[in-house]
């Protein structure tokens, strides 16, 4: 209690306990021994360090003129995918004809029932 009191009224004229001293000396060793373990490691490891490069951005537009270019970005694109589903012959077509009875690909595979 009298420790207390001095601590708050910054008196500092009392022993200091040989056992709290050699807890702090420890407590030191180990901070530093741990310090050089983890240094060791990152060491042994070398992590990678990957610097992203600068992006630069672009100063914002004035929203009037945005909705047109917009559209006209989407129209675009979708000229585009109209063209490529028109030049291409394969898109949307099965890989067999599906109207074929199961007697039919039965018989071009080769497979005949045995009738008993």
């Amino acid at each position: 209690m009298i420790r207390l009191f001095l601590r708050l009224f910054g008196i500092r004229d009392f022993e200091v306990c040989a056992s709290c001293e050699t807890l702090k000396q420890q407590l030191e060793f180990e901070r530093a021994e741990k310090k050089q373990l983890t240094d060791t490691l990152l060491s042994i490891v070398h992590p990678k360090v990957i610097e992203q490069p600068v992006v630069e951005m672009s100063p914002i537009i004035q929203s009037s003129g945005l909705f047109s270019r917009r559209r006209a970005a989407l129209e675009e694109r979708a000229r585009q995918e109209a063209k490529i589903l028109r030049e291409d012959k394969h898109i949307g077509h099965p890989d067999i004809n599906i109207n074929k009875s199961t007697e039919a690909l039965e018989k071009e595979l080769g497979i005949e029932e045995k009738e008993a």
